[in-house]
């Protein structure tokens, strides 16, 4: 391996690791912050997987808890009522921040995908999805560099 091509692979995990951090604290703030705290976590942990095995490790523990978070709530029939009134509460949020408060633009977009998000994990397949993932987490066939 030449000397040039060792000082990319440095520079790539070094720009790896500071985006992907950085997407992980904006996930962490968006947890209090209205959004889709645990969707940017699990992107962020995404970007670092990709250079860095401890984050594949990781990104398989957040993913298989929440899946099971999300199982245990679909379970009854008013977890899945709750997940519909809270996903069409975040629409509607989101429509009146960006109508009324235009500056907070960014803040009411994330509401509508944190709301259609919710209603997607009531779709028959995607709950079929994440059952299996709460079972048996992601799937550990991936090459981590």
């Amino acid at each position: 391996m030449s000397a040039f091509h060792a000082l990319g692979r440095s520079a790539r995990k070094v720009v790896v690791l500071i985006v992907g951090v950085a997407v992980v604290i904006a996930g962490v703030v968006l947890l209090a912050a209205p959004g889709p705290g645990v969707l940017v976590i699990i992107g962020g942990l995404v970007i670092l997987a990709t250079e860095f095995a401890w984050a594949q490790r990781w990104l398989d523990y957040v993913v298989e808890r929440a899946a099971g978070a999300t199982t245990k709530v679909q379970g009854s029939r008013s977890g899945r009522i709750m997940l519909a009134l809270s996903g069409l509460a975040l629409i509607a949020a989101g429509v009146v921040v960006i109508v009324f408060f235009s500056q907070w633009i960014v803040a009411g977009i994330s509401l509508i995908v944190a709301g259609l998000i919710g209603l997607c994990t009531l779709v028959p397949k995607v709950q079929d999805w994440i059952a299996e993932k709460s079972i048996t987490g992601i799937d550990d066939t991936d090459d981590v560099h």
